[in-house]
């Protein structure tokens, strides 16, 4: 049996096409695998998923990328806040796990290619799979070590597969690529091209063939590529990729990128439209997509996609900015925190849902170590500013005024107790009237 899939019903969304609407039809059996992939399905927006930074080498160098790390306010591919090995993988995931029972999806997206790290992307997605058999594990890869791994990632357990896929054109790859580096040679200009463009495409059939569900990533870069997404289209979906995300190139010239340097500008809605309308005469379009960062955890797009209301005084959402150093407990004093994970209160289901994590510079660095300038202590108060409350273990009483000053609620009566179990119980105080079972589901964003 075969499903339809359109724009009005889509778990795989597609593009409408110049000449009117387009559809595409997979079959049940995919359906089901992959409506608990938020990557995958529009309508899984309520399942989680974890990136796991564990792959810090890139074998090929993209005119669109830098990869840098400390970069906790931006939100796109390539950046972490921090690298982890394998083992430090596992940990992360045991401890979302237990506040996130929405969590279905762990992959590894870099910040280089899970590829270019065989070593310790296989760690990392035996350890996890171990832990959870139920997990989807998933890989992004540029392709150029496919072919030769493909296998190996299927024997892991390894279902959904993400390449990014520029261009078939080895004219127009050599725009976008000043090298690559393979079989221990680093090649230049049209031979890069080349070798790069027919590894993804093998690796691509390969990874089919062996039963993956492939989605390829396209960046659109104006001026470059956007006259060859109908030809790659064409050619991905004939070696059996299943979904094409076409990506808006992000040239923005502080990130320090090559194109962002040169002035390459990034392509509008318009053209946007555009190339997926071209791809979509071909295949079926993923829209959703947030181009995550590589240590990204959470939902995309929220808990819902239902539109809400604007809030109400009365059910204005509580939002908590929680102490922490990345441990399980609450066991950080305000002073020392090094992040601030942010919840919002869900009022439908009584729960917290995290919004992100913060970083933030110490407030002191010792006992009784605290920053005397004025600037230093307000650039803290800055980060959690549009909070109501604030949970620590302990906090002084020159922040607590200040905190109280600014309209946030100093809170150290849950601490050294579990976050999740904090959060439950806060999430409680606020309904007292309204008592119901606990639910310690957490929505990663």
């Amino acid at each position: 049996m075969e499903h339809r899939v359109d724009e009005r019903q889509s778990t795989c969304a597609t593009a409408a096409a110049p000449s009117g609407s387009v559809s595409h039809l997979l079959p049940k059996e995919i359906q089901q695998q992959i409506e608990r992939h938020p990557c995958y399905s529009k309508q899984a927006h309520q399942y989680a998923r974890m990136h796991l930074p564990v792959a810090p080498a890139c074998n090929i160098q993209c005119n669109y990328c830098n990869r840098k790390y400390d970069c906790s306010n931006e939100s796109r591919p390539g950046v972490v806040s921090h690298l982890v090995d394998p083992h430090g993988a596992l940990k992360q995931f045991k401890a979302i796990k237990k506040r996130a029972p929405n969590l279905t999806v762990v992959g590894i997206a870099g910040p280089g290619d899970a590829l270019a790290n065989p070593k310790a992307t296989f760690s990392a997605l035996k350890l996890i799979r171990a832990e959870d058999p139920t997990a989807q594990l998933c890989i992004s890869t540029n392709g150029l070590m496919l072919a030769e791994y493909a296998a190996e990632l299927a024997a892991h357990g390894v279902h959904h597969l993400t390449i990014t896929i520029n261009t078939i054109d080895p004219t127009v790859a050599a725009k976008i690529y000043p090298w690559v580096y393979y079989d221990h040679q680093r090649l230049r200009g049209l031979a890069a091209a080349e070798r790069l463009i027919g590894n993804q495409l093998a690796g691509l059939e390969a990874a089919a063939k062996l039963g993956m569900l492939v989605k390829v990533n396209t960046v659109l870069i104006p001026g470059i590529n956007d006259q060859h997404i109908a030809a790659l289209s064409d050619a991905v979906k004939a070696r059996g990729a299943l979904l094409h995300n076409i990506m808006p190139l992000i040239s923005a010239a502080e990130h320090g990128t090559y194109f962002g340097m040169t002035g390459q500008r990034g392509p509008t809605e318009e053209e946007l439209t555009l190339a997926r309308n071209a791809s979509g005469q071909f295949m079926a379009q993923m829209t959703h997509c947030q181009q995550c960062r590589a240590d990204a955890v959470g939902t995309l797009g929220g808990c819902s996609s239902e539109a809400t209301d604007e809030p109400t005084p009365q059910t204005a959402a509580l939002r908590v900015a929680v102490a922490t150093n990345g441990e399980p407990l609450l066991s950080t004093h305000f002073g020392h925190a090094r992040q601030f994970e942010i919840y919002q209160l869900d009022h439908r289901n009584n729960r917290f849902n995290l919004l992100e994590r913060r970083q933030v510079a110490q407030y002191c660095s010792g006992a009784s170590e605290c920053p005397e300038e004025e600037s230093d202590k307000q650039a803290l108060f800055n980060t959690i500013s549009d909070c109501q409350m604030v949970l620590s273990a302990r906090i002084g009483i020159s922040p607590w005024r200040t905190l109280e000053q600014l309209g946030i609620t100093p809170n150290v009566d849950f601490a050294y107790q579990a976050i999740g179990k904090a959060l439950q119980q806060l999430a409680l105080q606020q309904q007292p009237s309204q008592p119901q079972e606990h639910n310690d589901e957490v929505c990663h964003y």
